[in-house]
């Protein structure tokens, strides 16, 4: 009996990687349902779930106890209660759904822009947003300009663009490593990637999604994340400059790597503000200078 579930999950496994394209991600909409900000809850709190992207957040007293994270307990109990209802036969999915439910746990930081998608050319009109507002977010920061982004060349990446960012304090030769490619022959990773461009400068793999709508300040708009997934040195100048949202776990780290990057309680910046997972909606005014 235990044969043939071991087999089954084989079979499965196998069928299901054969099944995945190994051609560039294009980015489609997840969902039309158009999120309204809870007067009940705090800013920082209703921009978490607009993103539909994070788990394990509250509005709380005390700022710093606002994220709950996952053990293996939960999560584990999650897999068992999928495997319990789906079966032998959707066993492959519950692995993904266990991982999916810890990741959602232990999101990463994101920076969210607003837009108004063209339905008709999704991929490149949420790109637009995406750059939009990623070179007005590097226009705050001193010395440091935007460069450009490059699509990932395999939709089974855990990330499907990098971005790229250089000059300036937050970018220079001294105190990171640039990134460089030399070879003749195209990128083995990203479709796109022109070494007249890119190279010299910083990088961050990320995950770019359009998430939903959200009925911000009395407009209806398409929600867009770009979840980081590496690159995290002077992300914290990043965040605070954006020019849309920024959303900032209390701790993050690639996954694997044993540096986690820590800060005192999980926030959300919006319009040179920083907001923080409070019931008594605590925010705190930035400084209104280019960084």
């Amino acid at each position: 009996m235990h044969i043939l579930k071991k087999t089954g999950l084989t079979i499965s496994a196998v069928t299901l990687t054969a099944c995945m394209s190994t051609q560039p991600p294009v980015l489609t909409k997840q969902s039309n349902d158009v999120y309204q900000f809870n007067e009940k809850a705090s800013f920082a709190l209703n921009v978490a779930n607009m993103t539909r992207k994070t788990a394990g957040l509250s509005d709380v007293d005390l700022p710093e106890n606002a994220q709950f994270k996952s053990n293996n307990l939960l999560v584990g109990a999650e897999y068992a209660l999928a495997f319990l209802t789906d079966g032998l036969v959707d066993l492959a999915g519950s692995m993904g759904a266990q991982s999916k439910a810890d990741k959602a746990f232990n999101w990463k930081p994101m920076l969210v822009f607003l837009g108004d998608l063209d339905e008709n050319n999704l991929d490149a009109s949420a790109l637009n947003v995406i750059e939009s507002g990623l070179k007005a977010t590097f226009d705050n920061i001193e010395g440091t300009e935007y460069v450009g982004i490059t699509r990932s060349n395999n939709a089974r990446d855990s990330n499907n663009f990098m971005y790229f960012y250089k000059g300036g304090a937050l970018c220079n030769a001294e105190t990171r490593k640039l990134y460089i490619y030399t070879s003749p022959e195209p990128h083995p990773s990203f479709v796109d990637y022109d070494p007249a461009v890119f190279n010299g400068s910083c990088a961050s793999a990320v995950k770019i999604e359009v998430n939903g709508k959200v009925n911000f300040n009395g407009e209806v708009k398409d929600v867009v994340t770009m979840t980081i997934l590496n690159g995290y040195e002077g992300f914290d100048s990043i965040a605070v400059a954006t020019a849309g949202f920024s959303l900032v776990p209390k701790e993050y780290r690639v996954w694997g790597s044993g540096i986690k990057y820590t800060v005192p309680a999980p926030y959300v910046v919006h319009d040179n503000t920083m907001y923080l997972f409070s019931t008594s909606n605590t925010s705190y005014k930035l400084n209104n200078a280019v960084r």
